[in-house]
């Protein structure tokens, strides 16, 4: 939840003496650029082998997709610039294509009883 990663980012501030959250010895603005090294380091020390960040914005996308939020939605939570980006999303929110379909035919069939009834 976006409240739990605030509430992380908050106690993560209080442990270190500086103005950033992740402050940097190394680089000249004294923050965090690059996270490559850092990235390595929690694969490392988590046991977790061949994951990229941008697996990690996969999920997110494909979980919000399988959950019902609209490729709009998606696309703004990504930073996505285009629709077009978003698209590779779309084939995994088929519920509410399957509940459409369902309700027309259960409708035409419902009008297929009627006019049987009728004759």
């Amino acid at each position: 939840m976006i409240e739990e990663a605030i509430s992380v980012l908050k106690r993560r501030k209080k442990l270190v003496d500086s103005e950033w959250v992740f402050p940097s010895a190394t680089s000249k603005s004294g923050h965090l650029e690059e996270s490559k090294r850092v990235w390595q380091n929690v694969l490392k020390n988590s046991g977790i082998k061949d994951l990229r960040i941008h697996d990690i914005r996969r999920t997110l996308g494909s979980y919000q997709a399988i959950t019902g939020s609209s490729l709009a939605i998606i696309g703004k939570s990504l930073g996505h610039k285009s629709q077009q980006a978003t698209q590779v999303y779309s084939r995994l929110n088929n519920d509410t294509v399957k509940a459409s379909i369902n309700k027309a035919v259960k409708t035409i069939m419902a009008y297929k009883r009627d006019a049987k009834g009728r004759n």
